[in-house]
């Protein structure tokens, strides 16, 4: 029998191992948010490839096979169907930039009177335009960039795909395997760790899906009825952004709102400053019943983070992972949460799970 390892080597090879994945991590890290997106994706079928393969009693490379085809015929449909009318709407956006153009121009050529001192603004116009022209310039380089960056994404949409379907086919075995890794004696608590990640997550994720579709729906309905152009895109776009905590409902606004400001209503009888008062006004009802309606009953006390929380944990997220980080900026802050309040519940030696040891009693109070 091999020699056993001593307590401190045990210390400093765990040091070592999380040290070495560390910097895997920070030397590979441009697959870190292709892989979490398959991660995800896994995670969101998951359930169904599980209920599919019980029921029709089939394995689960066959289920998983099952669903991606279907969600291939439901998204290329969704394309064939959405795609025409959406370049219609956007080609209709025919807001007068030309008029915009020379209004701002004949504004800054007229001097402007401040605190009993003339002002020339023809200067900061000349400068603005500069830069302006400068940014605009190089726009055929950035095209060829952004050919680039295409064909590398759509690269990236095949790697999600296999590694996402490889995890599901292997789901129970990496469940099982990520258990055996854990010490015998903290396998029950590991697996109540995982039950709460696991409901932060599930949580999360169909809050966000239910989110996304609904509050597009209101948004495209209400600015329909209003009369805005484009309705169906402004409701796809707000339905996109809803991901974005907090100011994703604002950033899809702006649009709305400009393009209100700078076109008619296509069924009020209103002047553009007071339509597109009424365009803000309806986006901050929707956002006041999303807030106070939808959310509660939606995700209901699993994240129950502070908004401002949710706002710096967006931001580092941000600085850390670009748009990924933001839209999982909530989910992994209430893991955290949880994670923290078992270490800190372990490091005081109390109960990590109190309510555990409550359960019992409370047949007995109502026996009483």
């Amino acid at each position: 029998m091999s020699k056993k390892w001593s307590s401190t080597t045990k210390r400093w090879v765990i040091v070592g191992l999380v040290l070495t994945l560390a910097l895997i991590v920070y030397r590979f890290s441009s697959i870190v948010p292709p892989l979490a997106i398959s991660i995800i994706v896994a995670y969101i079928l998951n359930p169904l490839v599980g209920f599919i393969a019980a029921k029709a009693k089939i394995p689960r490379t066959w289920a998983v096979a099952g669903i991606y085809l279907a969600l291939m015929v439901v998204l290329g449909l969704a394309f064939a169907a959405l795609v025409p009318n959406l370049i219609q709407q956007v080609m209709s956006i025919n807001v007068d930039f030309q008029g915009i153009v020379e209004a701002i121009s004949r504004f800054f050529e007229q001097p402007l009177f401040l605190f009993g001192f003339y002002v020339d603004l023809l200067d900061i116009y000349k400068e603005v335009s500069s830069t302006l022209q400068d940014i605009v310039s190089p726009l055929a380089s950035r095209t060829v960039s952004f050919l680039i960056g295409l064909a590398s994404g759509l690269g990236w949409a095949v790697f999600i795909a296999i590694v996402s379907f490889y995890l599901l086919k292997d789901a129970d075995k990496l469940g099982h395997a990520f258990y055996e890794l854990v010490p015998a004696d903290y396998r029950d608590e590991a697996h109540r760790l995982m039950e709460e990640v696991d409901a932060i997550w599930n949580a999360f994720f169909r809050a966000q899906i239910v989110l996304c579709l609904v509050v597009g729906a209101m948004v495209g309905a209400a600015l329909w009825i209003v009369g805005v152009k484009n309705a169906l895109v402004l409701g796809i776009v707000a339905g996109i952004l809803e991901i974005v905590p907090n100011i994703g409902p604002v950033i899809s606004s702006i649009p709305a709102i400009l393009i209100a400001y700078f076109q008619d209503s296509a069924r009020l009888p209103l002047s553009n400053f007071w339509f597109a008062l009424l365009v803000a006004g309806l986006y901050v009802v929707i956002q006041q019943v999303e807030n106070n309606f939808l959310v509660p009953r939606i995700i209901g006390r699993r994240l129950h983070l502070h908004p401002l929380v949710v706002i710096i944990g967006a931001i580092a997220g941000a600085k850390l992972a670009g748009i990924l980080g933001i839209f999982l900026a909530a989910p992994t802050l209430a893991t955290l949460r949880v994670l923290a309040r078992y270490v800190h519940c372990k490091l005081l030696d109390l109960d990590p799970f109190p309510e555990e040891a409550e359960e019992p009693s409370e047949p007995a109070e109502q026996e009483r």
